[in-house]
């Protein structure tokens, strides 16, 4: 269950709220609604007096006690009016371990076919398969715990994005944006800031890039909040095409 909510900036108190179901809306479709949903309440409400943000619960109760229990303050910014018009994506270990275990899975199962069909006839490349696949899952899951992308934040003037436990910050301002590229594969959206150079397309199936750029995957962050972060890039630079 999403929930898009209201607090009185004076009192901290919730004078409004929608829920959102996962039901019948899947990614890009329930990311583009809360997103919606969460504009119509900024138009509806005074930001000088209001906020609004998004959470994620299995139903309001657990939500009223996640709200009591987190800190009244953002990460980079002091001032209640101007996270209002901040969106932070935080990244969940537990979400990227459950990834990683779906890959593992999803591996195994193909190994395991393969074996079936004879197209690897010896079980020990069977088993050796296998460990390759931990072996990888492992390193990549440490690498992004000690220099992966934990966290962004978007405003209107650009974005931070937070690295590694120790949340080393690296902040972009929009002017220094040239190309947005979002691709999907397999599962898995990958967005490409580019900070300098471009995009080159022109071979099917295949993306060359120029210059420094900042790759964001959806791996470790919920389905529905990395829509809402790429609907807040193309309103950040709305000139270019993503």
């Amino acid at each position: 269950m999403y929930f898009v909510i209201v607090k009185e900036i004076s009192s901290e108190k919730i004078v409004d709220k929608a829920e959102l179901s996962v039901n019948n809306n899947i990614g890009g479709e329930l990311a583009h609604l809360a997103w919606l949903t969460k504009r119509q309440f900024e138009n509806r409400y005074p930001p000088d007096q209001y906020y609004v943000s998004y959470e994620e619960a299995n139903n309001w109760d657990e939500l009223q006690l996640k709200l009591q229990n987190e800190s009244k303050t953002i990460i980079g910014t002091s001032d209640q009016s101007q996270s209002s018009e901040t969106f932070t994506m935080i990244g969940s270990r537990s979400y990227l371990f459950l990834v990683n275990i779906g890959a593992m899975i999803a591996g195994t199962i193909i190994l395991f076919f393969l074996l079936i069909i004879r197209l690897i006839y010896n079980p020990f490349l069977f088993i050796l398969g296998i460990f390759i696949l931990f072996i990888y899952m492992y390193i990549d899951y440490k690498r992004w715990m000690k220099k992966g992308i934990q966290m962004v934040s978007i405003d209107k003037d650009g974005l931070t994005v937070y690295r590694g436990q120790e949340l080393i910050q690296t902040r972009v301002d929009k002017k220094q944006i040239t190309g947005i590229n979002v691709f999907k594969k397999l599962n898995r959206r990958i967005v490409n800031i580019l900070l300098g150079g471009y995009a080159d397309s022109s071979f099917p199936g295949i993306t060359l890039f120029s210059g420094p750029r900042i790759r964001i995957t959806d791996d470790a962050f919920r389905e529905a909040e990395f829509g809402i972060f790429i609907e807040k890039l193309r309103e950040l630079k709305p000139e270019l095409r993503i």
